[in-house]
């Protein structure tokens, strides 16, 4: 990780704690549906990096800013698959 630029390292130490509290939210209520917990913490990690990134470009630390938005695009995604096979597994009967 030494040779990475610091919005990559930013990146991944985002997305890392994002699915990991994921993760963990998920296997806390396994009687839920996992998938749908999953979804709903990305996107809301998503949407705070999202917040943040552009907060800090408009301070002027480009590369901090594209480190959180490189991860709210990554989390915005992974919201979307998690949510959308968290659905399709939903029981509505």
């Amino acid at each position: 990780m030494n040779n990475w630029k610091l919005a990559y390292k930013i990146t991944a130490v985002n997305c890392g704690i994002v699915v990991l509290i994921g993760i963990v939210c998920g296997a806390v209520n396994y009687r839920d549906n996992f998938g749908l917990i999953l979804g709903l913490v990305c996107l809301f990690g998503g949407v705070i990096n999202l917040v943040l990134g552009i907060f800090i470009i408009l301070l002027g630390s480009k590369d901090w800013g594209k480190g959180f938005l490189n991860s709210a695009g990554i989390l915005l995604l992974l919201s979307g698959i998690s949510c959308s096979i968290g659905f399709s597994d939903f029981n509505l009967h």
